[in-house]
């Protein structure tokens, strides 16, 4: 495998006493061996810092692995950003304790990144883990296992307005340009939309058509979470993700893209009861000139505060 490169895994863990081990185990099976690995744990209130501890001991020391212990959880983003920063590495991973790397999906990211010294990032396929077991990748594919649907990177910006497009477990970052754009926003709770929308504006991005992370959806993660009943912690991120993004865009199509995530969101925000983050989106949404005949009944709707998230709860 290419040595060319150094490549730095940060993995940052919070309550992942069951995946953990799995998880640091998958980054020591990499076929990529220019790497090094640093684990935090961010403040966990189960055994995750303990089984962190009992891998590290029983590790062979093939590649350079550092700790961090915190008491106190910290906030995702900027705790990403202080490491990230601390690293000397021409790739980065951003590796949830709860995810799963196959052995070639480093060697196999960077052999493509490589090709194109410009490109922010790289992102490839995943299997998904659902909560009852199911499993299915992130992409459609026949049952040859060749993609159904075409990966169109010229308009992947206004792809990625309009939904989630990008698997972000499996992408593997160039290093400079993730430091040189400031890293994660460390003002939003959650990262990926925010990030990938900042570089796709600026900068190419490739695709590496492999299977290469096994990403669980759970019940009660960070993702598990975005439209929590009265309280959601990330809708006002993602409120916040999407003003960026008005500013950013420069085409009416690209603004009509972004209405149609503000509708989605927005149609998620009432019926889990977030008002006041519907109201942004609705004023956001009259911004980017969004009329839909749903959006006029989104807005009456917001505007009355109909509280029906205990239909939502049931119903999710």
């Amino acid at each position: 495998m290419s040595k060319s490169g150094k490549v730095v895994i940060i993995c940052i863990a919070y309550n992942h006493e069951d995946w953990i081990k799995e998880s640091l185990e998958s980054v020591a099976m990499q076929d990529y061996y220019n790497k090094e690995l640093l684990i935090i744990d961010n403040g966990s209130k189960d055994q995750t810092k303990k089984k962190i501890q009992e891998w590290v001991a029983q590790y062979t020391g093939l590649f350079p692995v550092n700790t961090l212990y915190l008491d106190e959880s910290k906030p995702y983003c900027a705790l990403f950003n202080k490491v990230l920063f601390q690293t000397d590495a021409e790739y980065v991973v951003d590796l949830a304790g709860d995810d799963v790397f196959y052995p070639d999906h480093i060697s196999n990211s960077i052999q493509e990144l490589e090709k194109d010294p410009y490109a922010a990032f790289v992102f490839s396929d995943a299997y998904i883990l659902e909560p009852g077991g199911a499993i299915h990748t992130f992409y459609k594919r026949n049952n040859f296992g060749e993609l159904s649907e075409v990966i169109e990177l010229g308009i992947i910006y206004e792809t990625l307005l309009q939904r989630s497009f990008i698997c972000a477990p499996t992408v593997v970052f160039n290093a400079a340009i993730l430091k040189k754009e400031g890293g994660y926003d460390p003002d939003l709770y959650y990262e990926d939309f925010d990030i990938q929308l900042r570089l796709a504006r600026k900068y190419n991005l490739v695709f590496s058509d492999h299977i290469g992370v096994l990403k669980r959806k759970l019940y009660n993660s960070m993702s598990g979470n975005q439209y929590q009943r009265y309280g959601s912690k990330m809708l006002p991120s993602t409120l916040k993700v999407c003003e960026k993004a008005l500013e950013m865009n420069r085409t009416p199509s690209e603004n009509k893209a972004l209405g149609k995530r503000l509708q989605y969101e927005l149609k998620h925000a009432l019926w889990s009861g977030n008002f006041q983050v519907a109201e942004g989106l609705v004023q956001l949404g009259e911004k980017t000139g969004l009329k839909t005949p749903i959006f006029s009944i989104y807005k009456l709707w917001t505007k009355v505060k109909l509280d029906l998230s205990w239909l939502y709860v049931r119903a999710t």
